[in-house]
C-alpha cells in the first residue's frame, strides 16, 4: 500500500465527516429544519434519556476512538510496515467514524430537544476530530518507530 493513498483516503473521509456535520448545523440554523421539534412529540422520560445518551456517547466514544487507534498501531509495529499501514488505514477510518457519530448524535440531540449539554459534547467531539486529522507525519512516525525497533 502507498502511504500517500492511505492519507488521501483518510483525509477524504475526514472532510466528508466534517462537512456533513456542518451541513446539519447549517440546516438547523438557517431554519430549514425546526429546532426543538422532538421535544413536542417525546415524553419527558425519553428526553431525559436522550440527554444522558448525549453525555454517555461523548465520554465513551471519544476516548475509545483515540485510544483504540494508538493501541492497535502499537500492536502492529511488531508485525512490520505493511501491517502498520493496513492498521493505520482501518483504525484511522474507525476513529473518524466514531467521532462522526459523537458529533452527529449530539447535533441532533441539541437541535432536536434543545439540550445545551449536547452542544458542549459536540464541541468536544469537534476538538477530538481536529486532533485526529490524518497526517503523513503520524504514519511515518509509526513506520520509523517500527524500523528503529528492528535495528
Amino acid at each position: 500500500m502507498n502511504t500517500d493513498r492511505i492519507i488521501k483516503s483518510l483525509r477524504l473521509n475526514y472532510y466528508v465527516a466534517f462537512i456533513s456535520t456542518l451541513l446539519i448545523i447549517v440546516a438547523f440554523e438557517s431554519k430549514h429544519l425546526y429546532k426543538g421539534a422532538l421535544r413536542q412529540c417525546l415524553s419527558e422520560d425519553t428526553i431525559y434519556t436522550l440527554e444522558i445518551a448525549a453525555v454517555m456517547l461523548t465520554i465513551g466514544l471519544i476516548p475509545l476512538a483515540l485510544k483504540l487507534f494508538s493501541r492497535n498501531l502499537e500492536k502492529a509495529k511488531a508485525k512490520g510496515n505493511a501491517e502498520v499501514m493496513k492498521k493505520f488505514g482501518k483504525m484511522g477510518l474507525l476513529r473518524i467514524a466514531l467521532l462522526f457519530i459523537v458529533i452527529v448524535a449530539n447535533a441532533f440531540i441539541y437541535y432536536g430537544i434543545g439540550y445545551e449539554g449536547a452542544m458542549y459534547c459536540g464541541l468536544l467531539g469537534y476538538g477530538a476530530m481536529i486532533y485526529s486529522y490524518p497526517t503523513k507525519e503520524t504514519l511515518n512516525n509509526y513506520l520509523n518507530k517500527n524500523e528503529a525497533n528492528r535495528g
